[in-house]
């Protein structure tokens, strides 16, 4: 069954529902599997660095955001387009911790 937060929105990712309201933008999907700690401890620790999933349709928005989350010690893996990676990334997706 779907995750009882999720609203409906037929077949969209909520990021390609969130796009849909804004054309002409460049969205990109990221920080969404984190917890808060995560995002505002070091990203960078004796393990290695955070993983943080992104996901958009635009190359190089994608890029530009990779790039700053590089920047910042995240270890930014591009999981797709909005609709394949935001499936992964959103609740209940497999990427999504609860």
């Amino acid at each position: 069954p779907p995750h009882p937060k999720i609203a409906d929105l037929g077949e969209l990712t909520g990021s390609e529902y969130v796009a849909s309201l804004l054309p002409g933008a460049r969205v990109v999907k990221g920080f969404n599997t984190l917890h808060g700690q995560y995002i505002a401890a070091d990203p960078r620790h004796q393990a290695g660095r955070q993983v943080l999933f992104l996901a958009g349709d635009d190359t190089d928005a994608k890029t530009t955001v990779k790039n700053l989350t590089d920047a910042f010690g995240f270890a930014p893996v591009d999981v797709g387009s909005l609709r394949e990676g935001g499936r992964l990334m959103q609740l209940g997706g497999p990427l999504k911790q609860d």
